[in-house]
């Protein structure tokens, strides 16, 4: 437990006017998807991410001439990747050795404990590729990372963060 207290937050009724929602523009975890990765995300098709921040964009817009707030989740993971012992929290959860191995998942920690926190967030959601890895350090003396090509990714993006399930009940 992080022992973190979220307050004012409420959902008191699915049907009055809406005053504020969390949006994601779509990104780099998008323009990551590949015909031959789309179905390990659950995706149908590639997503044409420029015409899909295009509708976003419109849509964000269309809400905020409504007067609906509009948060947007990347700049809240950035704010929240401000605080240490959230960015530490995030982290911890975030690398593995048994997925990037042992000295991969120190250069990759020790990488994101040091980005700003936009970038920090861009990445968190959109993954990390080898070659991205190698801009910012030294190759690791990995094998996971010596046997990766430059684009593959050391670590997966998240194109379905936002992918909710209706709950339903069947009689």
């Amino acid at each position: 437990m992080c022992g973190w207290v979220l307050t004012g937050m409420t959902v008191d009724s699915e049907t009055e006017r809406l005053d504020e929602v969390i949006l994601h523009r779509p990104g780099l975890e998008l323009e990551r998807l590949t015909p031959a990765s789309k179905d390990d995300y659950l995706f149908d098709e590639v997503v044409w991410v420029e015409r899909a921040q295009h509708e976003h964009d419109a849509f964000a817009v269309l809400l905020r001439d409504q007067g609906v707030r509009v948060h947007l989740l990347g700049d809240l993971l950035a704010e929240t990747m401000a605080l240490p012992e959230a960015r530490k929290h995030v982290l911890d959860g975030t690398f593995d050795e048994r997925v990037q191995g042992p000295l991969a998942v120190d250069a990759l920690y020790n990488l994101f404990a040091r980005l700003e926190p936009g970038l920090l967030a861009r990445h968190l959601i959109g993954g990390m590729t080898k070659r991205e890895l190698l801009e910012h350090v030294e190759a690791p003396s990995s094998v996971v990372v010596h046997s990766a090509l430059p684009d593959d990714l050391l670590l997966p993006p998240l194109p379905n963060h936002l992918f909710t399930r209706d709950p339903s009940a069947w009689i």
